[in-house]
């Protein structure tokens, strides 16, 4: 009975708050927001055989179905890139590796990486909800589209 209870008092306080224009946002189990943080990601994109490739597309989109990236960076001629995208502190998030001048310097498949810090690789935040900055080196190997 008090479990009733409690699901009819969460959902009218929701209902409450639609009509009022004020919602709490559900995170790990608490209410009022969610922490960010950000990861400050970079490292090279290579071939198989070691060799950097430019050009190539690292970036994070903001929604699954946004054709444009939110957060991008376009390999140097030295294959290096560097991108900062926003995050949950210590939760997973992808970046995605596309080749955008295929006719250039080859052809190279898409891929999609996984990148994740854990809550003590951030610094520099606010005490608050901005939890601060993760920097993450990561490396990436790209196969041949022929492959």
């Amino acid at each position: 009975m008090k479990i009733e209870y409690l699901k009819l008092k969460k959902w009218l306080l929701v209902s409450l708050g639609g009509l009022l224009g004020i919602n709490m946002v559900a995170c790990g189990g608490e209410e009022y927001g969610c922490p960010e943080g950000t990861y400050h990601v970079r490292g090279t994109v290579t071939n198989e055989e070691g060799d950097s490739i430019e050009g190539i597309g690292v970036g994070k989109r903001y929604l699954e179905e946004w054709p444009e990236f939110e957060y991008y960076d376009t390999t140097d001629s030295d294959g290096r890139y560097d991108v900062r995208i926003l995050c949950d502190p210590g939760e997973p998030s992808q970046i995605e590796i596309v080749d955008i001048d295929a006719e250039q310097h080859g052809h190279y498949r898409d891929t999609v990486v996984t990148v994740v810090a854990g809550g003590n690789a951030f610094h520099g935040g606010d005490g608050n909800w901005y939890a601060g900055t993760a920097n993450i080196e990561k490396d990436i190997t790209l196969q041949r589209f022929d492959k």
